[in-house]
């Protein structure tokens, strides 16, 4: 590989990206920035085949796995893709295992095989710094103190899935039957239905959860709460080294804006909205997630989107009982349409 080419692609300068000092290699750049060559684009009658042919020949030679291990992204611009479709195609093209999504809190619309929307939720409220899937049993030091609590006691999410209509849209959260009913037939009683989404429960083996807010007239089937404990920190199935993969930043965020860091951890509507805490239950003190807050703000980098433009990002974390390269991995984002 040259310094500026690889298999059909020219690597270039992008103006957002960081270039990372100690610990990384010299000139390591976040994320790096790949756009179609002009003579791969020239030689060919159909861009689509001939990008796609090349993204399969950098995934088989194993050349986007040892860019990821050193950039961790990869911003494709100019690819030009014109639809979830088309992103679908270019999604299958590095052969990557597809994610099964089990009980996400956030709604999404699938609109192509593997591809669905990132979050539903209107753009008035903000998407707070997080690992995709960290609230996931499959999935990715400036306080020692910290991460060695982490390390030693993982981090605890409670989730809330309300009671609402399979197909509602007005809110951005995921209801019961959008989580975890998705064999839940219309004639089921209730007694049949919890039963259906407990055993969808159980696929999580992290999760446990308790009904809430049953009322025989007007919600006979209930709230639902999960908590979630899970590893803070992963090892990286290529390199090993751990990495601080956890949505426990976005949750207290969220606490943040909700006044609800402190107990009884009740927001303004009267409902339960706590921040992660340390996987016994405890309370995760303030001056840590401040600190990770301005971690994230330096080392960020704020990809400026265009239509048809793709970000691949290494979502690795090793799966308990299985073997390194066999974990799950998700592909992230296109944008069609906007940001949310």
């Amino acid at each position: 590989m040259s310094l500026d080419k690889i298999n059909g692609f020219d690597i270039t300068e992008y103006a957002p990206a960081l270039h990372l000092g100690e610990p990384y290699l010299s000139q390591t750049s976040f994320p790096l920035s790949l756009k179609p060559s002009a003579e791969s684009s020239e030689t060919q009658t159909s861009t689509l085949p001939n990008l796609l042919s090349n993204i399969r020949s950098l995934s088989l030679n194993g050349q986007i796995r040892r860019l990821l291990d050193r950039h961790s992204a990869i911003y494709f611009s100019n690819v030009n893709l014109a639809d979830a479709n088309e992103f679908s195609q270019f999604v299958h093209a590095f052969g990557f295992v597809p994610h099964e999504d089990i009980g996400n809190p956030v709604r999404r619309t699938v609109l192509a095989n593997n591809v669905a929307t990132a979050n539903e939720g209107p753009n008035t409220q903000p998407v707070y710094p997080h690992n995709e899937f960290g609230l996931s049993p499959h999935y990715p030091a400036y306080h020692p103190e910290f991460i060695k609590a982490l390390e030693e006691k993982g981090v605890k999410y409670q989730l809330t899935y309300y009671n609402k209509p399979r197909d509602q849209v007005e809110s951005p959260g995921n209801s019961v039957l959008q989580a975890y009913g998705h064999h839940v037939l219309d004639e089921d009683d209730t007694e049949t239905a919890r039963a259906k989404i407990e055993k969808e429960i159980r696929r999580l083996p992290t999760a446990t959860w308790e009904w809430i807010n049953q009322s025989p007239s007007e919600n006979p089937l209930g709230d639902l709460r999960v908590w979630q404990v899970l590893p803070a920190i992963r090892p990286h199935t290529r390199t090993g080294q751990p990495a601080f993969f956890n949505n426990a930043v976005s949750r207290f965020l969220n606490a943040v804006d909700a006044q609800t860091l402190e107990p009884p951890h009740l927001n303004k509507e009267g409902k339960y909205q706590p921040p992660a805490f340390y996987g016994d239950g405890s309370l995760i003190d303030r001056k840590y997630f401040d600190a990770a807050v301005e971690v994230i703000g330096r080392t960020r980098a704020l990809v400026t989107w265009k239509k048809g433009d793709v970000l691949l990002l290494d979502n690795h974390a090793v799966q308990h009982g299985r073997e390194p390269w066999t974990g799950d991995r998700k592909l992230l984002a296109s944008l069609w349409d906007d940001v949310k």
